[in-house]
């Protein structure tokens, strides 16, 4: 299909667990009281407050300049027990989508940020391929309670991510070690993304901004640029190029139109061909970070570059990458949004730089033929990093206070280089 070009879209993400607080019916709630799974024991708690203090959020966002918002529903707050849904939940994110389009900020609507309600894991989960009717049910829901406010859709948030930490590298729940069931689960969240753009294309049939289109689907891609840790080593440019393919490619590829071929050496491969994926992605989303160097050797499966600066997570600080990531997500001919992109820095000392790089790094990409249409700086404020609970400090807000309403110097340079570009 064709998307027309509506203003560029400048933002800010978040995810619903890692903001609103409160949220206990889900499988983080009960994996972060497990000893050892979450850094210095934390708890996502009240998080950032925002199941209640969600109009303090969109005035930041205004006050920000900016014009649009990615979010998630949670879908354990949404539906607690299997085919009971709440009211008042519903209710409640119906008027957060309501005050963004009061104050004049398009909401990108995340329907899967890594979170599952405790009954759905009861289930068998992201295994059951049996399940996904389930999650298509959610995302008719969601088109049919919410079409009327919402154009722009992503199901899934990195369903590599998902599949790899909880099931390869056992650090989200429900922490299994097993590689042939980590492709298994990408493959059904693949497959789920087919399903639920077009339960949206069924149910939403209100166009909201007048763009002719009242459903714009797409999913949030982790795109990591590898390298090999020693680029002398035969073994270790292999490694940088398989984990590419599986990791970056097959998995894009899947996500838009093409078949789910998942493969890495010594695992059974997981191959289909999901007819709803052929219609599936009206976009694809990208969250850049980092590099990561890999190899066979050594204790750490991905490394920083040997004296290159790092943030507060030990990621490599390579904002100028972004441009990169782009020119090769460009290769699936789809429009692309920048779905999430920004640096874990406490002290705000490289944030500031981060963003005038990275967004110059965006200019360039654009300048070069790649279809950006949308820039989400990941996050608005501090919030809970998963199994790194709150040491990686994302936040254009802080979480306990910095100058005024808790704002950082560096919030006010992408209101200045969101100002000159728009």
């Amino acid at each position: 299909m064709t998307w027309p070009l509506p203003p560029f879209l400048w933002g800010v993400a978040t995810s619903a667990y890692q903001i609103e607080g409160g949220s206990a019916g889900n499988d983080w709630a009960d994996w972060e009281r497990v000893p050892g799974m979450v850094r210095g024991g934390a708890c996502a708690g009240e998080a950032c407050g925002s199941w209640d203090r969600w109009e303090r959020d969109l005035d930041r966002i205004i006050a920000l300049g900016l014009n649009a918002y990615r979010f998630s529903l949670e879908w354990s707050r949404i539906e607690p027990e299997e085919g009971r849904f709440d009211e008042a939940a519903l209710g409640r994110y119906r008027e957060i989508l309501a005050g963004c389009r009061d104050r004049s900020i398009t909401p990108l609507v995340t329907l899967h940020h890594f979170t599952n309600p405790r009954w759905f894991l009861a289930r068998g989960g992201w295994e059951e391929r049996g399940n996904l009717a389930l999650f298509e049910r959610y995302a008719r829901l969601a088109g049919e309670r919410y079409g009327d406010l919402v154009d722009l859709w992503i199901t899934v948030n990195e369903p590599e991510v998902y599949g790899f930490y909880a099931y390869d590298a056992g650090t989200f729940p429900p922490g299994v070690r097993d590689r042939a069931r980590a492709l298994r689960v990408i493959a059904n969240l693949l497959e789920a993304h087919g399903l639920a753009s077009q339960a949206l294309r069924e149910t939403d049939r209100a166009d909201s901004d007048g763009d002719g289109h009242a459903v714009l689907a797409g999913a949030a891609k982790h795109w990591v640029l590898f390298e090999p840790r020693n680029r002398w080593s035969p073994a270790d440019r292999v490694m940088a190029v398989a984990q590419h393919r599986v990791f970056n490619v097959a998995v894009a590829r899947a996500l838009t139109g093409g078949p789910i071929d998942l493969w890495i050496p010594g695992v059974p491969p997981v191959r289909r061909r999901v007819e709803a994926l052929a219609t599936a992605s009206d976009f694809l989303g990208v969250n850049y970070y980092t590099r990561w160097q890999v190899g066979l050797g050594g204790s750490e499966a991905m490394t920083a570059r040997p004296g290159a600066p790092v943030n507060d997570l030990g990621w490599e600080i390579y904002p100028e990458g972004l441009r990169i990531a782009l020119r090769e997500c460009a290769r699936f001919r789809l429009p692309l949004l920048v779905t999430e992109n920004g640096i874990a820095d406490a002290s705000d000392r490289w944030r500031s730089d981060f963003i005038r790089t990275s967004l110059t790094a965006l200019d360039h990409a654009r300048a070069a033929g790649a279809d950006v249409r949308g820039y989400f700086h990941w996050s608005l404020m501090d919030n809970f990093e998963w199994h790194e609970g709150y040491a990686g400090r994302f936040g254009l807000y802080a979480l306990d206070g910095a100058g005024p309403r808790g704002e950082r110097p560096s919030a006010r340079v992408y209101a200045g280089e969101v100002a000159r570009r728009r």
